[in-house]
């Protein structure tokens, strides 16, 4: 008998595996072939469009060959769009006078002319292009170079480290001239654009730019800034014009308000029952709380009352003091415990966190700034009130709890920024800065930019204005801003007051001092205070008028100095060391 075999599940899934690869590996190859063949299409384009702008830059007479708005003039456009085979190419044109060495560059240049001849670029670019097709010519006018009415104009530019900044784009414009000029250059290794040949006029406007740098550039003598620095540049004929430029990497800045650590105190005085979570043979009273009545005059024996869940706290930086009010007469006790959540269990705090807690306490007020803020983000205080005569009950008029939290964002603050680097002066000779901007906070208390140059920047606020003095500025102003760098500014604000001080503290070296005592006095009012983390201490509330100030701290000599407070005043001590 014969039989036929089919093919199993498994034969049939490992042949159509193995025909998949075969396909995929065809189709991938099929795919670069399409690939390559379309980019050899695009470049051929491109070598086209670049052999098409150099056969007619060879066509133009010598004196008529430059580009639209640039040095040397002409007809022949910087730029331009065009589609072949379905293709968009950007064209760039670009023609320069070189001021050949070999007669000498510049003003040393011997027979007077240092635009000698001209170098044409031609590059073509396309999107998805690895790099762009370029071609390069020189071209020489017949007999003896020849340009009339040129200067050499010669700009190079530096980072804030005197470095050259090679590839930085140098844009020329001036519309005084007969055609208009506006170009655009690169900063060769050693950070300079040579343009020689530019016509004899003034009014040249130069900036200078690169992706991820701040900008220079010159500037109009026009109101407010009448006498700018630099002020646009002139160019002589047969002289060179020379200006220098300093750029360098952007940085970032963060302002941030905020509300100071502040104390805070949840109290209950038994108006209600609103504080309490639950209770047990307890009765409120006339602000009071006290043993419930088994009958007129008569009080049960004990009971206990918990207050409310004392948590969620923004910003929890410490625990304050549990502290009560009460009255115990004979016979009569109340024992207090700080309760907290352990999983989800209400315990006494142990006695390894709060001595004494266990038994409980008697006596006011209890410190539970120990207490870490984490293990216990969350209390509940209690009161275990008894009584051995039943004819009186003690009771409780207050009891209250306090901490520390903060600091939490101070939104939609305005504050005002400024540099230190000048652009020229007004009609009062007063600086320009360069920088100088109004700014804001925004809803969470946060300002921030990625476009800040280098520079020494100050923040102010108008203190009286939008109701707030500052407290502490950190780090304090001024601020240098490297290159490339990133800060962050925190600013806390405290309500205003028509009078106050904020005292700097730093050392020889113009390091803040923190933990300096800083003593503030005159007659009448002696107040102390420790500088902080970022050596300030802050007086609000004062006259108008002059203090003595003092300021001391171990291994330093004590400093000393009158201040006269007049609004918001600002003052600096310096500790020497001893």
């Amino acid at each position: 008998m014969k039989t036929t075999r089919g093919f199993t599940l498994l034969e049939t899934l490992i042949g159509v595996f193995l025909l998949l690869i075969v396909f995929l590996s065809i189709f991938g190859v099929f795919n670069l072939g399409i690939k390559l063949v379309g980019r050899s299409k695009a470049k051929a384009g491109a070598v086209a469009l670049a052999q098409e702008q150099m056969e007619a830059v060879r066509n133009i007479p010598y004196d008529d060959l430059g580009t639209v708005g640039g040095i040397p003039a002409g007809n022949l456009p910087q730029e331009e769009t065009i589609t072949l085979n379905d293709i968009v190419y950007t064209r760039r044109t670009s023609i320069r006078y070189v001021d050949d060495p070999q007669d000498g560059l510049g003003d040393e240049d011997e027979n007077g002319i240092t635009a000698d001849y001209k170098s044409v670029r031609v590059e073509v670019s396309w999107s998805g292009a690895a790099e762009p097709v370029v071609f390069l010519t020189n071209i020489v006018p017949k007999g003896i170079e020849t340009v009339e009415g040129g200067g050499t104009l010669i700009i190079t530019v530096f980072d804030a480290s005197v470095q050259p900044v090679p590839s930085a784009t140098v844009h020329i414009e001036n519309s005084s001239t007969s055609p208009p000029i506006s170009v655009d250059y690169y900063t060769n290794t050693e950070g300079k654009v040579i343009v020689p040949g530019a016509p004899s006029a003034s009014s040249y406007e130069v900036t200078v730019s690169k992706d991820g740098y701040s900008t220079a550039q010159t500037y109009d003598a026009v109101p407010p800034n009448i006498n700018p620095d630099p002020g646009h540049l002139t160019i002589i004929e047969g002289q060179t014009t020379e200006a220098s430029f300093v750029i360098d990497r952007l940085s970032s800045k963060t302002v941030r308000t905020w509300e100071p650590i502040k104390n805070f105190v949840w109290y209950d005085n038994f108006d209600d029952w609103s504080k309490i979570a639950t209770s047990s043979n307890v009765d409120l009273a006339a602000g009071k709380a006290l043993l419930a009545e088994i009958a007129t005059g008569t009080y049960t024996s004990s009971g206990f009352l918990q207050s409310a869940d004392i948590g969620g706290i923004s910003n929890l930086v410490s625990w304050g003091e549990f502290s009560w009010q009460d009255s115990q007469p004979a016979s009569t006790t109340i024992v207090y415990q700080v309760l907290y959540y352990n999983g989800s269990n209400l315990e006494p705090v142990p006695d390894a966190d709060l001595p004494g807690n266990e038994t409980g306490f008697t006596s006011s007020p209890v410190d539970l700034s120990g207490l870490s803020t984490t293990t216990y983000p969350t209390l509940r205080l209690k009161a275990q009130l008894s009584t051995g005569d039943s004819a009186v009950t003690p009771q409780i008029d207050r009891w209250q709890i306090s901490w520390n939290a903060g600091p939490n964002p101070l939104p939609n603050i305005p504050f005002h920024m400024q540099g230190e680097k000048i652009i020229g002066t007004d009609v009062n000779d007063d600086p320009i800065y360069k920088y100088s901007e109004d700014l804001s906070t925004n809803s969470s208390g946060v300002y921030g930019t990625d476009t800040l140059e280098f520079d020494n920047y100050t923040i102010t606020i108008d203190q009286a204005g939008i109701g707030y003095d500052i407290s502490e500025i950190c780090p304090w102003q001024p601020v240098s801003i490297a290159p490339g760098t990133s800060n962050t500014t925190d600013i806390y604000l405290v309500n205003h007051t028509a009078n106050s001080l904020l005292v700097a503290v730093k050392d020889s070296s113009d390091a803040m001092v923190e933990g300096a005592q800083v003593r503030l006095y005159k007659t009448g009012y002696d107040e102390s205070k420790d500088s902080s983390a970022c050596g300030q201490a802050f007086f609000g509330g004062l006259e108008n008028a002059d203090y003595s100030l003092e300021v001391s701290k171990a291994g330093f000599a004590t400093a000393t100095t009158t201040v006269t407070v007049d609004g918001q005043t600002t003052a600096e001590i310096i500790l020497n060391e001893l």
